[in-house]
């Protein structure tokens, strides 16, 4: 389907996406996701591969103490997403941003040293107050949509999302090989990471929320009022479920199916990584020549419906590799048009409150996959991803149904792609 395009010349926003502002909130966002990723292989052979006494605390078994403490980090970030995004619509983004980091730096050490302590109470309390730190990736994303970047803002959206899945790939290898040395070194070692993020936010991070403490920037519109977005929440939420499943269940799947070992596991979720990170760093600008934002995200739903359900076709492991690369280019689209597309289409509601909302979503989402895939799962994992599939698709359809993708900008700013 054709669509109008506007073009973008040389000294147009589109060449503009790389602004100090978010230079600086690419770097606080990778030196956060590292420390926040660094701890996650501790707990599993902290509470279940040692005598340890925090795995023997209370009456509950090591097990249930492990899935308590795993379970309360998500929490912590589903409620800081939404409310410190909110804050920052208030009192500016990088006050925000800097207090929640400095606020890392104490609930990191507190872990450690509740972990020495051999304290489960002050661990559990201290990874809850690290997610709702945690909470402030909704602020990051704010950030990017209160930068006029115009069709570079989907761009922006992927180095962002890039920088995320980075900490993600680096935090658990520095992590495991930290642990050796001692389980509470992840994070002492995430606490530094925290003061340098602190540093580089205090620094160079500009406060790009100019208006701070008045009404909403770009109109009066009430959030919850704004046509159609419950509807384009309640997408975002079925979508992200479909994602959360891939990344909590294709380890089930390959172990079930493949008999894979951790090795295999980790080279496929490398794949993935890379993969989504090359075509977000490299192939978004050039995408956007072709596509705009409305079309990028329609597409990439069906796209991660079809590729999730795929990865039940493969008989070999081998093969399941291109199925790898296919989800983590639908994914990259995913998260530079998703972001990007809402933030035009809302842009006369307050930009942090609305990255908490979509951030919300994801963690909600994160907690129904969990809880309501574990379900399926234990009838039939690949029925769990060829469901996750039809969920994905049967979304893509309703947003394309409930309104063209050519999106309902009140300023064009959907249709814009670069010339």
């Amino acid at each position: 389907m054709s669509c109008p395009r506007q073009r973008v010349g040389k000294e147009g926003p589109a060449d503009k996406t790389m602004t100090p502002a978010l230079w600086s909130v690419i770097a606080v966002t990778l030196l956060g996701y590292v420390g926040t990723a660094m701890p996650y292989p501790v707990f599993a052979p902290l509470f279940l591969g040692t005598d340890s006494a925090i795995a023997r605390s209370g009456v509950l078994t090591p097990t249930m103490l492990f899935a308590l403490l795993v379970a309360v980090y998500p929490l912590g970030t589903l409620i800081g997403s939404f409310y410190l995004g909110q804050l920052s619509d208030r009192v500016g983004r990088r006050r925000v941003i800097f207090l929640t980091l400095i606020m890392g730096v104490f609930t990191n050490a507190l872990a450690g040293y509740a972990i020495v302590a051999e304290n489960y109470a002050l661990l559990f309390l201290a990874r809850f107050l690290t997610g709702v730190c945690e909470g402030n990736v909704s602020v990051a994303r704010a950030v990017v949509a209160d930068l006029d970047l115009g069709a570079g803002k989907a761009v922006a959206f992927g180095y962002l999302s890039s920088a995320g899945y980075a900490g993600y790939l680096t935090g658990p290898l520095l992590g495991g090989f930290l642990s050796h040395l001692h389980f509470a070194s992840p994070f002492f070692l995430a606490a530094a990471l925290c003061v340098l993020a602190a540093v580089a936010c205090r620094a160079y991070m500009p406060e790009t929320r100019i208006r701070i403490g008045e009404a909403p920037r770009r109109g009066s519109v009430s959030f919850w009022r704004a046509p159609g977005l419950t509807a384009s929440l309640a997408v975002q939420f079925f979508i992200t479920f479909t994602i959360n499943i891939y990344h909590e269940f294709f380890p089930a799947l390959m172990v079930e199916k493949w008999n894979a070992t951790p090795e295999q596991i980790g080279y496929a979720t490398i794949v993935a990584t890379a993969t989504m990170i090359t075509v977000s760093v490299v192939a978004m600008r050039p995408i956007l020549r072709r596509w705009n934002t409305g079309q990028l995200y329609f597409c990439s739903m069906l796209l991660i419906g079809v590729s999730i359900a795929l990865f039940v076709v493969p008989g070999r492991l081998l093969a399941l590799y291109p199925v790898f690369v296919a989800f983590g280019v639908s994914l990259a689209i995913f998260n530079s048009s998703s972001n990007a597309w809402l933030s035009d289409s809302y842009a006369y509601v307050e930009q942090g409150k609305l990255m908490g909302a979509i951030a919300s979503m994801f963690f909600l989402s994160n907690i129904a996959a969990a809880v309501l895939g574990g379900i399926i799962a234990d009838h039939s994992i690949a029925m769990l991803m060829v469901l996750g599939g039809i969920i994905a698709i049967t979304a893509g359809l309703a947003f394309r149904a409930a309104r063209s993708y050519r999106g309902p900008s009140r300023s064009g700013t959907d249709q814009t792609v670069i010339e």
